[in-house]
């Protein structure tokens, strides 16, 4: 059983701009967002998660960007 997406004019109001975000980046929203978007809570702390990630000093940006590149090849991401 899969869990259907939210239906884009339906996406809670505190994700909205998280949505808007991702359209201006991407063209459109993604099917994930749209999906986690069941759970606004949830969807925020992954979105915070994710950027603490995204701005660690751990690595450099370079050899961040490679590793995402890598991960997406391997998960066959078509983006």
């Amino acid at each position: 059983m899969r869990i259907q997406p939210v239906d884009e004019n339906r996406i809670p109001l505190s994700l909205r701009p998280l949505a808007y975000m991702m359209k201006r980046q991407f063209g459109k929203v993604l099917k994930p967002f749209l999906v986690l978007a069941h759970r606004p809570a949830l969807t925020w702390i992954f979105t915070l998660f994710t950027m603490s990630i995204e701005n660690s000093q751990g690595l450099d940006a370079a050899t961040k960007r490679l590793v995402c590149l890598r991960a997406a090849q391997l998960i066959g991401c078509p983006f």
